[in-house]
């Protein structure tokens, strides 16, 4: 009797278009990016959009930009470390933050953010690094 394989690929590709919208020259379709890119891009878009900012989704975003007017302080940095945190977890559920790092910058008026997280079935980890700076 032939022996069944019951080995499943548990890993899942993400994917995501391009904002570049650029042409495949092989399929003639959109540029796409894939695994820890889309997630980094998501991630990004997650963390500086406002809330109440997307049409038919009031709830998305953070709060992030109106902090960023606060005192660079370490309340205000403790602060938005927590906002960070509690907007990846309610709305980016691919990921697993292995070590968040807020480093404030007063000459700057700004902070700079270190994400170590990794992808929900990947073992490597994945690092996302952004300045957050005050714009008006």
């Amino acid at each position: 009797m032939p022996e069944i394989s019951t080995s499943y690929s548990t890993r899942r590709q993400y994917k995501d278009v391009s904002l570049t919208f650029g042409r495949n020259v092989v399929t003639s379709d959109v540029v796409t990016v894939t695994d820890a890119d889309a997630v980094k891009r998501s991630l990004k878009l997650l963390l500086l959009s406002r809330t109440g900012e997307t049409p038919f989704f009031p709830e998305f975003g953070s709060r992030i930009a109106a902090m960023l007017f606060e005192p660079i302080d370490p309340i205000t940095t403790l602060l938005l470390q927590h906002e960070i945190e509690a907007t990846i977890a309610a709305y980016e559920p691919r990921i697993r933050i292995q070590e968040l790092s807020l480093v404030p910058s007063a000459d700057e008026q700004g902070f700079t953010l270190n994400c170590l997280f990794t992808i929900v079935n990947q073992v490597a980890p994945v690092t996302l690094t952004l300045y957050l700076s005050r714009l008006r």
